[in-house]
């Protein structure tokens, strides 16, 4: 059970950067925001997209 836990956590991480990463943020940044809050770290959703403005 711990280790699906830690696998959970880390996923986590490399996904909000992901996702960070394709609204036009840091990858880096937003992944160690999610390794210290967290599932927490998807409010980066809640954000406006970066690469949407400055593509028009």
């Amino acid at each position: 059970m711990d280790a699906l836990l830690i696998v959970g956590m880390i996923g986590s991480i490399y996904v909000a950067g992901w996702l960070a990463e394709h609204r036009g943020r840091s990858f880096k940044i937003w992944a160690w925001i999610a390794a210290f809050i967290g599932p927490l770290a998807f409010v980066v959703l809640l954000f406006p997209n970066l690469r949407r403005r400055n593509s028009s």
